[in-house]
C-alpha cells in the first residue's frame, strides 16, 4: 500500500526560518493566508495584560513565555479565540493547560520536513515496557523519504511529531525497512491524549538527528564532572581545541565542512544569510580574504567563549572536548520483525555509537542506565567522551552532580582518534522518589478505585483566556525557579572543587529536588516551596559563613547577596578561566593581529599574510566610473567606525564588546541605506572598486564592509564575475558553473570645478545641470566643466551628486570637485 500525501497550501508567516516552517497551518481544509506569532517574555513584559485583551486568534503557555497567535482567513479577517481550535480540528481534553501548552506548541513549531497524509498506518506495540522505551517510535524508510529525506536509511533518527485522531505523539524516531507498517508506536504512554486532530488524515513532522563530531562542556557540565578530569586537562583541553582549529582554518578545511551545496534545495540558498556558507558554495577560497577569515575564526571563538548579553556581561566558556562527540539515548532496536518486536540484542558492549548519532544501549541495562543520567528519556541528547580501557563517561545534558556513567562502549562506522584520562572519581547522583514521581495509590477497594480513576480522568478544564489567565498566575512566581535552583547547584559545586567534606556538608544539609522545581513550572501550581526554602537556605548559609566563592560563580548568587559574598584570593575555577582567555586573546593576535594601520600599533597575524587576487580585482577595476561614489560611501563609512572604536576604547573589555556590536549594526544599517539607493549594476561596481582600494592599501585587513550582510552578496557576485568564484545557477535544480563576465553596463558622469571649496551636499538635491559652452549651472552656482570631459552643451538630469576623488592621488577627496552621474 503507498503512502498518500495531501496537498497542502502554503501560509504566509513570520515564524519561518530558511526552509523550516510551521507547516501545520498549510492544511487545505483550515482555508489559512497568513499567520502570525507574537512571543511575550515573563521577565520583560505583561503576559497577563496581554491574555485580557482580545488582538489574537489563539494563545499558549511555555516555560518562559506566552506565544500569542494571529490567523488570517482568505478574506483577511483574524480568527476568533472560540473558533480557532474548532477550524484547525484541534479537540483539547486538558487537566493541565501549561502541559497543553507544550503538546500544542510542538506541532505549531516550523518544521523543514511535514505535511499531511491520509491511509496512514499506525500500529501499537505494548511488548516493551514503557520505562526502556520512553519516547521513541519507528517509522518506515518510505514514510521518511515521502515528506522530503530522500537519502534515509534503516538506523537513521530523527524528531518525530505524529498527531491524528488518535492523539500526539511527540519524541524521538528510528527509520525501519523492516516493519509492515508506517509506524510503531510502542505503548499507550507515548500517545498525548490531551490534544486531538479532529479528522481522519494525519499530520506528521521529522527533523533528521545526526552525530555531532564537536563536543563543548558547559559550565554546568565542567563543574559536575570536575574530579573525573581535573583543572589541567580541562586547560590542555582548550589549547588542543585551539590548535586544531587554527590548522584547519589555514588548511582549507572549512570549505570541505560547509560545502553542502549538492544537499540543498534553491529556495535555500537564497534563504541563506550566513555568508561565510555562501562563500564557500560560490567555491570562494575564503583564505584569500580577511573578512572571511575573520568571520570564520570568530564562529569558532564563540563556541568558546562570548559574553551574556546582560547587566552583568558575565562571561560564558565551553570548553571543546577531544575527540568528544553529542548523540542520543535510543534502546537497542536494531533487530526487530516486522511488528517491532524487539529481537535479542548482539552488542558486544553496554553501548554502542554509531555514525548516526544513536547512542545505543543493551536492553538489559537501559532502566539502571537512564536512572543514573537523571531519569532520561529517548529523545533527549547526550555528551560522549572517550576515556581509557574502551570506556566512555557519558552524561544528559542539562545534568545535577553524580547524573553521569561510565560505561564500555563501541564505534560503528569510526573510533575515537584520542582517549581521555580520568584522574578521579564522582559519586554517582542516588535516585529519589519525589512527591511528582509518586502515581495515585490505590485504596484496595475495586469499586472506589475504579470510581476515584474515572472521576480524576473527567476532570478537565477549558480552554479560556480565563483559564489561561489562572494558570499564568499559578506558574508564574515559579518559573525563575528553575534558574535559581540550578545557580545553586553550581555554587555547591565550585565550592567542592577545594573543599569536598564542606560541599557533602551542604548536600546533607540543603537538599532540594530539582526535578520538582522544574515539575512546579511546568505543572500548575506544584508545591517547592520547600525547595526553594532550602535553596535560599544554603545561598544565605554560605554568605554569612563567608564562604569563599570563586569570583566567576558569584554572579549566580541573588542580587541580595552577591555584593556580601567572599570572593576567594585565589581559585582553581577562576585560574582556568583566565587562562582560557589569556589563551584565546594569544590566538586573537595569532590570527587577527591586534592594533590599526592608520594609528601605526599594528601588530601583523594570520590576516596579515594571506594572497589576495588583487591583480585579478585590479584589472577589472579599470576604468570604474563609480569611482568617486564608491570612495565617498567608503570614506565616510571608515570614519563613523574609527570615531566609535575611539569612544568605546576605554569601557571593560566585556562591555566594549557589546556596545561596538550595537553602534556597527547601526553604522552599517546607515551605509545600506546607500547603498541600495544604486542600481544592482552600480553597486558592483561599487564593490569592485572598495576590494581594489581597501586590498591595494596597506589597510587590506580591514575589507569588513566587504562582507556586510546585505552587501556580501554583491561581493561574492563580482568575484564570480572576474573569475575568482563560481557562479550559481538555480532553475529547479542548483549547480555551479565557472564564467568571467565583464560589467557592460554605461555609466555617464562629468565632473566640475571651481576655484573655491565645492561642497556636494549642499547641490545634492538638484535635479538638473546647464550645460553650455563648457561652464555648468547648477542651482545657484555657475562651475567649469572637467577638461576631460566630453560633453555637448544641453540640461541633463542628475541622478545624484559626489565629491569628486583624485585620480592621481587614488582615494584623496577633490575638496573644489563634484562628479555628477547622469540619468
Amino acid at each position: 500500500m503507498s503512502i498518500t500525501k495531501i496537498y497542502s497550501d502554503t501560509v504566509k508567516s513570520n515564524h519561518c526560518q530558511g526552509s523550516y516552517r510551521p507547516r501545520y497551518f498549510d492544511y487545505t481544509e483550515f482555508r489559512l493566508t497568513e499567520v502570525i506569532f507574537e512571543s511575550v517574555f515573563f521577565k520583560d513584559s505583561d503576559p497577563e495584560m496581554k491574555l485580557l485583551q482580545s488582538n489574537f486568534s489563539f494563545a499558549y503557555l511555555r516555560e518562559d513565555k506566552l506565544r500569542t497567535i494571529q490567523a488570517f482567513d482568505s478574506n483577511n479577517e483574524m480568527v476568533e479565540f472560540e473558533k480557532f481550535t474548532d477550524r484547525l480540528k484541534i479537540d483539547i481534553q486538558s487537566t493541565n493547560l501549561f502541559k497543553t501548552g507544550k503538546y500544542l506548541s510542538r506541532i505549531f513549531r516550523p518544521s523543514r520536513y511535514g505535511g499531511f497524509y491520509k491511509g496512514i498506518r499506525i500500529l501499537n506495540n505494548h511488548s516493551i515496557p514503557g520505562s526502556k522505551i520512553d519516547g521513541l517510535s519507528l517509522i518506515s524508510v518510505d514514510l521518511a523519504k515521502s515528506l522530503g529525506v530522500n537519502d534515509a536509511v534503516p538506523n537513521q533518527s530523527a524528531q518525530f511529531t505524529l498527531f491524528y485522531k488518535g492523539g500526539l505523539v511527540k519524541g524521538h524516531c528510528v527509520y525501519s525497512d523492516k516493519i509492515t507498517a508506517d509506524v510503531v508506536i510502542y505503548g499507550s504512554d507515548n500517545i498525548k491524549s490531551e490534544i486531538r486532530f479532529n479528522s481522519d488524515h494525519f499530520y506528521i513532522a521529522i527533523e533528521p538527528v545526526k552525530l555531532s563530531n564537536q563536543l563543548r562542556l558547559d559550565i554546568q557540565s565542567m563543574l559536575n564532572l570536575w574530579s573525573l578530569f581535573g583543572q589541567e586537562q580541562y586547560f590542555t583541553w582548550a589549547v588542543n581545541g585551539i590548535n586544531q582549529f587554527q590548522r584547519s582554518l589555514k588548511a582549507g578545511d572549512l570549505s570541505k565542512w560547509f560545502d553542502n551545496l549538492s544537499e540543498i534545495k534553491p529556495s535555500q540558498y537564497d534563504e541563506t544569510a550566513w555568508t561565510l556558507q555562501k562563500a564557500i558554495w560560490h567555491k570562494i577560497d575564503y583564505r584569500m580574504f580577511p573578512g572571511l577569515v575573520r568571520q570564520a575564526w570568530s564562529i569558532f571563538r564563540k563556541s568558546i567563549l562570548s559574553y551574556a548579553e546582560n547587566s552583568k556581561s558575565t562571561p560564558v566558556f565551553r570548553i571543546p572536548v577531544p575527540e568528544g562527540k553529542r548523540g542520543y539515548f535510543r534502546l537497542d532496536i536494531r533487530k526487530h520483525n516486522q511488528n517491532g518486536d524487539l529481537q535479542k540484542s548482539e552488542m558486544v558492549t553496554n553501548t554502542e555509537l554509531d555514525r548516526f548519532g544513536n547512542i545505543w544501549i543493551h536492553p538489559d541495562i537501559i532502566e539502571d542506565f537512564l536512572a543514573v543520567k537523571g531519569g532520561a528519556d529517548l529523545d533527549d541528547s547526550a555528551g560522549v567522551i572517550p576515556i581509557e580501557d574502551g570506556k566512555a563517561v557519558i552524561y544528559r545534558n542539562p545534568n545535577q552532580f553524580g547524573e553521569y556513567g561510565i560505561h564500555s562502549i563501541s564505534y560503528d562506522g569510526f573510533s575515537p582518534s584520542v582517549v581521555n584520562k580520568v584522574i578521579g572519581y564522582v559519586p554517582y547522583k542516588k535516585q529519589l522518589i519525589t512527591k511528582s514521581d509518586k502515581k495515585q495509590k490505590l485504596t484496595g477497594n475495586r469499586l472506589f478505585d475504579k470510581y476515584a480513576a474515572k472521576v480524576s480522568a473527567a476532570a478537565t478544564i477549558s480552554y479560556t483566556r480565563d483559564n489561561l489567565i489562572r494558570t499564568y498566575a499559578k506558574i508564574s512566581t515559579n518559573s525563575a525557579n528553575v534558574g535559581l535552583a540550578a545557580n545553586a547547584e553550581m555554587i555547591r559545586s565550585s565550592i567542592g572543587i577545594s573543599n569536598k567534606s564542606l560541599m557533602k556538608m551542604l548536600i546533607r544539609n540543603y537538599n532540594w529536588n530539582l526535578e520538582r522545581v522544574i515539575d512546579s513550572t511546568v505543572k500548575e501550581g506544584m508545591n517547592c516551596d520547600d525547595d526553594m526554602a532550602a535553596v535560599s537556605d544554603m545561598q544565605t548559609f554560605v554568605v554569612e559563613n563567608s564562604i569563599p566563592l570563586p569570583k566567576s560563580i558569584i554572579h549566580r548568587l541573588p542580587e541580595r547577596l552577591s555584593d556580601k559574598a567572599l570572593t576567594a584570593d585565589y581559585h582553581p575555577l577562576d585560574e582556568l578561566f583566565e587562562a582560557i582567555k589569556l589563551l584565546i586573546h594569544k590566538a586573537d593576535i595569532d590570527i587577527l593581529g591586534s592594533g590599526s594601520v592608520s594609528k601605526g600599533n599594528r601588530v601583523r597575524g594570520y590576516i596579515d599574510t594571506l594572497e589576495i587576487p588583487l591583480i585579478q580585482i585590479g584589472i577589472a577595476n579599470n576604468s570604474n566610473q563609480m569611482l568617486d561614489a564608491a570612495v565617498n560611501l567608503l570614506s565616510d563609512y571608515n570614519k563613523s567606525v574609527a570615531v566609535m572604536m575611539d569612544r568605546t576604547e576605554d569601557l571593560p573589555v566585556f562591555v566594549r564588546e557589546i556596545k561596538r556590536r550595537e553602534e556597527i549594526e547601526t553604522i552599517q544599517q546607515s551605509l545600506l541605506e546607500q547603498f541600495n539607493q544604486y542600481t544592482e549594476s552600480e553597486r558592483i561596481d561599487i564593490i569592485k572598486c572598495w576590494a581594489y582600494e581597501i586590498y591595494r592599501s596597506d589597510r587590506a585587513v580591514h575589507d569588513s564592509i566587504l562582507w556586510i550582510r546585505g552587501i556580501a552578496d554583491y561581493t561574492i557576485q563580482m568575484l564570480a564575475n572576474i573569475g575568482v568564484a563560481h557562479h550559481i545557477k538555480r532553475n529547479g535544480s542548483i549547480n555551479r558553473y565557472h564564467e568571467i563576465k565583464p560589467n557592460e553596463h554605461k555609466v555617464d558622469t562629468i565632473r566640475l570645478w571651481s576655484k573655491e571649496s565645492i561642497d556636494a551636499s549642499a547641490l545634492s538635491k538638484e535635479a538638473s545641470v546647464l550645460i553650455e559652452n563648457r561652464k555648468a549651472l547648477i542651482g545657484d552656482s555657475e562651475l567649469n566643466v572637467g577638461d576631460e570631459c566630453i560633453i555637448r552643451d544641453g540640461i541633463y538630469s542628475i541622478s545624484r551628486t559626489v565629491q569628486s576623488i583624485s585620480r592621481k592621488n587614488r582615494g584623496v577627496v577633490l575638496r573644489n570637485s563634484i562628479t555628477l552621474y547622469l540619468q
